[in-house]
C-alpha cells in the first residue's frame, strides 16, 4: 500500500481489460500514455495485437510485458522499469526490425490513387519476392488470416486480379517510365 503523498515507482496496466468491447486497444493505450505523470508506465499485452509494443513504444510507454512470461521474468521487468530501463520482449525486437528492414525494401507508394498502407507495402514487397501467405504473416508478425486480408485488399486498390499483376502494376503506377512487360513474340523475327 502506497503512502498518500508517495507516487508509485510503476505503473503495470492491462491496457486490453480497459478497453470497451469492440473498441480498439490502441486508442485506449493513446489516452492512457501521458495520464501518469512522470511515473513510468508498463502494459501487459497478450499478443493478440501485434502493434501494441511499437505503438506503446512510440507513445513513451516503458515496456510492454506479454501475460505469457513467468513471475520472475515479470519482476524483473518491473524492476527494470522502476530502474529507469525499458522493456520489451526479443520477439517485439525481432518484428521491429524486421519491419525496419522492410521498409527499407518498401516498394515505391503507387501513384494514381492506389493508396496501400504500411503495412500493405510490406506485404507486396513479400508478393514481389515470390512468398507465400505463410511466410508472409511469419515474417511480419501476423496471422496467415490477417496476411491474405492485406492481399486482397491490395488486388482491389490495384485493380489486379492475381498477385503477380498487383507486383506488375505496383511498379507501373510508381514508375511509369518502367520497362512494359515483354510481349508474346518477344524474340521472333519480323520479317
Amino acid at each position: 500500500m502506497l503512502a498518500e503523498d508517495s507516487a508509485p515507482a510503476v505503473v503495470l496496466c492491462n491496457v486490453a481489460s480497459l478497453t470497451p468491447p469492440g473498441g480498439s486497444v490502441l486508442t485506449t493505450l493513446r489516452g492512457l500514455a501521458g495520464a501518469f505523470g512522470g511515473t513510468p508506465l508498463l502494459v501487459l499485452s497478450d499478443g493478440e495485437d501485434a502493434d501494441l509494443p511499437l505503438e506503446a513504444s512510440r507513445l513513451g510507454v516503458r515496456g510492454c510485458l506479454p501475460t505469457s512470461v513467468g513471475l520472475a521474468v515479470a519482476r524483473e521487468a518491473l524492476r527494470l522499469v522502476a530502474g529507469g530501463g525499458t522493456f520489451f520482449p526479443s520477439p517485439f525486437l525481432h518484428r521491429l526490425l524486421q519491419n525496419r528492414e522492410a521498409t527499407e525494401d518498401d516498394p515505391p507508394t503507387p501513384s494514381g490513387g492506389a493508396a496501400l498502407t504500411a503495412r500493405q507495402r510490406g506485404v507486396l514487397q513479400r508478393l514481389r519476392e515470390g512468398k507465400s501467405n505463410r511466410v508472409i504473416a511469419q515474417e511480419l508478425g501476423i496471422s496467415e488470416n490477417t496476411a491474405k486480408v492485406h492481399v486482397r485488399g491490395i488486388l482491389r486498390a490495384l485493380g489486379a486480379s492475381n498477385r503477380a499483376e498487383a507486383v506488375r502494376k505496383a511498379w507501373r503506377l510508381a514508375d511509369p517510365t518502367a520497362p512494359q512487360a515483354l510481349s508474346r513474340d518477344c524474340g521472333r523475327d519480323r520479317d
